[in-house]
């Protein structure tokens, strides 16, 4: 049955585009508001990105500190005294995307490294008839690789896509059966499940 599972799906490749403002220059972390007074930082973030989450990791990809925020944007105060010297980032995700701002901390203050801030984009994903449409921007040339499995967690597919600034896949499913499937992405180490289902 699997094997049967394996040869009833088929690729497609699709060339819808994602929305323009998906990297409109309101997403550049650069265009918002770093003020920093010795160790205490005011930031100011205007995403339009959904709902945030908030971390402050060391440089081991440790986190010290998360929290989520409710809405598109926010201002906070963070002192940063307690930190010992040493290299850091916020990492903030929203709905889409995930920016990297990093940070040094010396004895006196905080240092921002503007030319290392990163914007990881997402992949994108959503159902149209029985075909699941995948999509992703790679604006560092990362690899999307993606696995599909049954509910019982058979493999029934896998590919890694890589080449260009978008990324792009649909998978035809109308030949497996009724039920869930759960979709699993993985890019520079990071790792997105979803849930897609058949419902005839």
């Amino acid at each position: 049955m699997k094997n049967l599972f394996k040869r009833s799906l088929q690729v497609v490749v699709l060339f819808t585009l994602l929305g323009s403002n998906a990297m409109s220059n309101d997403n550049n972390p650069s265009n918002n508001l770093i003020v920093v007074n010795g160790k205490l930082v005011d930031i100011t973030l205007k995403y339009n990105d959904g709902d945030l989450k908030i971390n402050i990791n060391d440089s081991f990809g440790y986190v010290l500190y998360n929290d989520i925020y409710k809405g598109a944007s926010f201002t906070r105060k963070f002192d940063l005294t307690s930190l010992p010297n040493g290299s850091y980032y916020f990492e903030i995700e929203g709905q889409t995307r995930i920016s990297r701002i990093p940070f040094n901390v010396n004895s006196t203050n905080v240092d921002f490294l503007k030319d290392e801030e990163s914007v990881f984009f997402k992949p994108i994903v959503r159902m149209q008839d029985n075909t699941i449409l995948i999509s992703k921007i790679t604006l560092n040339n990362e690899k999307l690789n993606l696995e599909l499995y049954d509910e019982d967690l058979n493999l029934l597919y896998t590919e890694e896509l890589v080449g260009d600034i978008q990324l792009q896949r649909g998978l035809n499913i109308s030949k497996l059966m009724v039920g869930e499937y759960k979709l699993v992405m993985n890019s520079e180490k990071r790792k997105f499940e979803q849930k897609v289902k058949k419902r005839k």
